[in-house]
């Protein structure tokens, strides 16, 4: 009998699917960056026609870096830092300075991933067995038209599943983020997962305060709870689109002002132990009044504190592939088996 319950316990394994490697404002025509995802070297550069792609990292040449010092973009192409060779963003030789004819193997031994760059990002699909996307993710234009997302990365030593769990665990908030669940919905479908919710701030919560944030996390509830309107509550919703992005919408009213918030909250695996976890959000006034400048830029810290009170569970805690669970723990069986279907 195996000793794995999911198929995503495995070592090795990452999950098939889209995966955020980048915002569009971190990458400007020509520019080239190195990355370290899925346990490999990529490497993502933009051409002269402003589209990104992702390559295998090493030149299938001599196996040189195409991200070193030395490599530049030429039109739409990478050319390799060791002999000046030029691969297109499908991963195809276009040019050997010093060959009158290109090796056949030169066009299809390095790979190209499917890449898509809409709502302000650029994302890649992931599958160990090469197949072809099979979904899209959807559009958020009338939020990200702009580009102007405000993030907060880090590399954190977790597993995507355990980040993926909270979106169906209600019952933590009252120990984690100080929150008390006026109202919890789980919807799942194919390849989707939402979460619908009220949640409101309470003062007699347990709330975890992660080390070195900018701000007083505890003085801002205690504010927030000062000057709500009618009790601090956000209301919102989110969905994992796959096993790796989420968007979370949330509406938010104060004494002076009320905000309109759009996040898109993902993670990339670094390795085994490791991943890349990401907070981008961007903010609006919903009303009359403006959203005051301060409250705006300190926003993106507030957002991503959410997720550094969870950081300090994920970074400690071991995985139970068979937890002992109570009846108000909600459906975190029919989470992992919901996920566990990226990996088959």
């Amino acid at each position: 009998m195996s000793q794995y319950r999911y198929a995503f316990e495995q070592p090795g394994r990452f999950a098939r699917g889209w995966h955020i490697v980048c915002f569009s404002q971190e990458l400007v025509v020509g520019q080239i960056k190195k990355l370290h995802y899925f346990d490999q070297e990529l490497v993502l550069f933009r051409g002269e026609d402003g589209k990104p792609a992702v390559l295998d990292a090493y030149c299938p040449h001599l196996g040189a870096h195409l991200g070193a010092t030395g490599a530049v973009v030429i039109g739409n192409s990478i050319r390799c830092p060791f002999h000046g060779w030029q691969f297109d963003g499908c991963g195809s030789c276009v040019k050997i300075p010093y060959a009158q004819k290109i090796p056949p193997r030169a066009s299809t031994t390095l790979k190209g991933w499917p890449i898509v760059e809409k709502n302000g990002f650029i994302a890649v699909w992931y599958c160990p067995n090469n197949s072809a996307p099979a979904w899209e993710l959807p559009e958020i234009s009338h939020w990200s038209a702009d580009n102007d997302w405000r993030f907060k990365r880090k590399r954190i030593k977790t597993r995507g599943f355990e980040v993926v769990e909270n979106i169906v665990d209600s019952a933590h908030f009252p120990f984690v983020h100080g929150g008390r669940i006026d109202k919890w919905e789980i919807e799942f479908k194919d390849h989707t997962v939402t979460q619908r919710s009220i949640v409101s701030s309470d003062a007699s919560a347990v709330m975890i305060v992660p080390p070195d944030l900018p701000f007083d996390l505890v003085a801002l509830r205690q504010a927030n709870l000062d000057s709500n309107i009618e009790g601090t509550h956000h209301e919102g919703w989110a969905t994992y689109f796959g096993p790796a992005i989420m968007y979370f919408n949330t509406i938010q009213g104060y004494a002076t002002f009320s905000y309109d918030a759009f996040w898109v909250n993902y993670y990339v695996p670094v390795s085994d132990q490791e991943l890349e976890l990401t907070s981008g959000v961007i903010i609006r006034q919903h009303g009359d009044e403006p959203v005051p400048q301060e409250f705006i830029d300190i926003y993106p810290e507030v957002a991503y504190a959410a997720f550094a009170q969870d950081i300090e569970i994920w970074e400690t805690k071991i995985y139970r592939n068979d937890p002992v669970l109570c009846d108000g723990d909600g459906p975190i069986t029919k989470l992992r088996k919901w996920y566990d279907q990226f990996y088959l």
